[in-house]
């Protein structure tokens, strides 16, 4: 291995020279090395379920750009130096985020308001919530319905009485294009 000093056609440069030489960038310096060859080990279950997910979302990504409207999304949430694809592909691989799940609104009364605060790369498709009772029977579940103002805000409208609230669970379900889906559950006490 060998830094490269006041070389000015090879500072920052990184990759593979030929099949024998490696450039990468360490800490600001920019480090010559032997090529690695491929490892001798075989891959853990972790490193195979990556494998798998990483294929997966490769396959999501190349399809989204053979639509352009989801390009165009993609597109206008890229940023720097991003495409669409790599925009697409980070989207498959990670999914959406419940960052809140309000039921401040909710007293076990039809017209209750139950808000969710959910994001992801682009706006997520839906948002679902289930409200359960304290035997864990479904009383209720729909769709929440976008706030068109700030997309990040999804409001569930509740339809149906419930007068036993302690140990009711509220559940929000996220889901984004590529399918991925992200739950948060509150008990109430």
């Amino acid at each position: 291995m060998a830094y490269v000093k006041a070389n000015p056609f090879t500072k920052g440069v990184s990759g593979t020279v030929g099949d024998m030489m490696n450039f990468r960038v360490r800490k600001g310096k920019t480090v010559v090395a032997v090529k690695r060859g491929p490892s001798t080990k075989p891959p853990t279950e972790e490193q195979q379920e990556t494998n798998e997910r990483f294929i997966t979302a490769s396959l999501f990504a190349q399809d989204a750009m053979k639509d352009p409207a989801i390009k165009a999304q993609y597109q206008k949430a890229a940023k720097g130096g991003q495409t669409a694809y790599n925009v697409a592909l980070r989207d498959a691989m990670n999914p959406p985020v419940i960052d809140a799940l309000d039921i401040s609104g909710y007293k076990g009364t039809a017209g209750d308001l139950i808000a969710v605060k959910a994001r992801d790369v682009i706006t997520p498709v839906s948002v679902k919530v289930a409200i359960f009772s304290q035997a864990g029977v479904l009383l209720e579940q729909g769709d929440a319905v976008i706030k068109a103002k700030d997309r990040r805000f999804w409001i569930y409208t509740v339809t149906t009485a419930n007068a036993a609230l302690p140990g009711t669970r509220v559940v929000a379900t996220a889901v984004d294009l590529p399918g991925n889906a992200a739950e948060k559950t509150i008990t109430i006490s």
